[in-house]
């Protein structure tokens, strides 16, 4: 066919809605036509929903991250989602999602004829949002069929449901609590970086669960999303710090997946945070204590100017630390630098249900008074380090360079450098040690979750900016340099005591005989 015909027939499509023929090619425009709109309207839909959730896609952690810590980011029992599907290592995990399921479907209806119906309806719930929920993913990530896509997001997202409303409705998990360190590892693969499903596939699947009865005031009071993202908090607190009534919830379609949830509330607690205000018996209190602190310091400070001179340069200050380096916890506290554990405030409540192992405020850093430095509990047991790595690793993939958990890592891994920093902030109840870790122990941990952080270059942009800077020039005052470099090459344990005890003896009798001139 000639190009001029070609472009008659082309012409002629908008006014023949049936078929049209033109020497052997017959054209069904209407049937062409919509298949066409329809194709173009699912790519614009896939693709706006692509640009949206880019920057929080679940993907692979790239190596460069992952190098020191590679068993961090893989599950130990149960795969969630595309990345770990095929991981043989997880057979186990496998049986146990269908042993779940089969529970969730049985308790709602114990007639196994229904049983089908129900699966159906999960999987027509999924399909309809099949190319929503696969533009979370890298496409290199997902590519399996749409049937095997559809059937592993039922599936997953009906195991997490009936976990997290087990432990809401105190049900024993048998099959859980029969493989060796179910509980404890599902607690952390549950929060892992590439093993996460959409959100909202779960918000999809729990409006059409039954839930036990035991549930049905949360059921009633609260929608689907909100009694979602109320659950998923409820388990990551933790057995002491469970509580449903969570505040500051982010809004549902904000939300990716759990990993997204628990990274947003982290960071919103610390935002409502401020150090409690002091009472007035306290502020008197604490007034006497800082003035018998500095009494006691006195006799240490006139010794200063004489044992600072004949210090070698190579264990001066400036031979440690440079002008943009951050003191270790030893050396602050040398400077006069008082650790506090950060606790809630009237004016800014921290939410509850948030991992336990970040303490209660979670991230709240502040240097009040110049010389108070309030820190969250950090508490070390075999969730932290997964628990901190994902979170940063999310950071990374989202582009927040200056994340702020990142930060936080960042800044703890330079106060804990030796084991002597660690026993600083575990005297401080800024550390808390779930077993019988050694500061050695504690002092390894720092470094071995420091080094995945990426904070250090945008660390000026974070929220740590201010406090850093504060402490930096601190550290670079020249008084408190000389107090610190005294302390650390003269007084140190076990001689601090007898070197306190000598100085202080020596500042009466110097006292003392002073007088005794006066009046003679």
């Amino acid at each position: 066919m000639s190009t001029r015909m070609h472009g008659d027939l082309l012409l002629q499509m908008s006014f023949w809605p049936a078929a049209m023929a033109s020497d052997d090619i017959t054209v069904h425009v209407e049937s062409l036509a919509r298949r066409l709109t329809q194709q173009q309207e699912d790519a614009a839909a896939t693709e706006q929903h692509r640009i949206m959730v880019n920057a929080l896609r679940v993907s692979r952690v790239p190596d460069h991250v992952r190098v020191h810590n590679e068993d961090a980011y893989r599950p130990g029992l149960v795969a969630i989602g595309p990345l770990h599907a095929a991981d043989k290592r997880l057979r186990a995990g496998y049986r146990l999602k269908m042993a779940y399921l089969h529970s969730l479907i049985s308790r709602g209806h114990s007639d196994p004829a229904r049983h089908l119906a129900v699966i159906e309806g999960y999987i027509r719930l999924v399909a309809a949002r099949e190319r929503e929920a696969r533009a979370m993913y890298a496409a290199e990530d997902v590519d399996i069929s749409a049937e095997d896509f559809i059937q592993m997001l039922v599936l997953d997202g009906c195991f997490i449901i009936e976990h997290l409303v087990n432990v809401a409705a105190s049900v024993e998990e048998a099959s859980l609590y029969a493989t060796p360190f179910g509980p404890a590892q599902l607690s952390i693969d549950l929060v892992l970086a590439e093993n996460q499903i959409p959100f909202f596939v779960l918000v999809d699947l729990i409006n059409s669960t039954r839930l036990p009865e035991e549930l049905n005031t949360w059921a009633t009071a609260y929608q689907p999303a909100e009694l979602l993202m109320k659950l998923v908090l409820y388990y990551l607190a933790g057995e002491k710090g469970r509580n449903m009534n969570v505040v500051g919830l982010p809004a549902a379609n904000d939300v990716c997946h759990i990993l997204h949830l628990l990274h947003a509330m982290v960071t919103a607690a610390r935002t409502r945070w401020e150090p409690p205000q002091r009472h007035q018996d306290a502020a008197a209190l604490e007034m006497m204590q800082e003035t018998a602190r500095l009494l006691r310091r006195l006799p240490l400070l006139l010794l200063v100017p004489l044992l600072y001179p004949i210090l070698p340069e190579d264990s001066r200050w400036r031979a440690s630390y440079g002008r943009e380096d951050l003191p270790s916890a030893s050396d602050l506290k040398r400077m006069w630098v008082r650790f506090k554990k950060a606790r809630g405030g009237s004016t800014g409540k921290a939410p509850a249900g948030i991992a336990s192992v970040l303490g209660p405020v979670p991230l709240a850093v502040k240097l009040a008074h110049e010389d108070r430095l309030h820190l969250p509990q950090l508490r070390i047991d075999f969730r932290t380090a997964p628990l901190l790595l994902n979170l940063m690793a999310f950071e990374q993939s989202a582009d927040q360079r200056a994340g702020d958990v990142s930060a936080y890592v960042w800044l703890m891994a330079k106060l804990v450098q030796l084991p002597e920093d660690a026993g600083v902030l575990v005297a401080a109840e800024v550390v808390q040690s779930a077993g019988s870790e050694s500061k050695e122990d504690i002092a390894r941990f720092f470094k071995h979750v420091g080094a995945a952080s990426e904070a250090a270059a945008e660390l000026e942009k974070s929220y740590l900016g201010v406090t850093l800077n504060k402490l930096r020039e601190r550290s670079q005052h020249p008084l408190f340099m000389m107090w610190a470099d005294v302390q650390r090459n003269y007084f140190t344990v076990p001689w601090a005591v007898v070197a306190e005890f000598v100085a202080f003896i020596t500042f009466i009798s110097t006292i003392l005989q002073t007088y005794g001139s006066f009046k003679h």
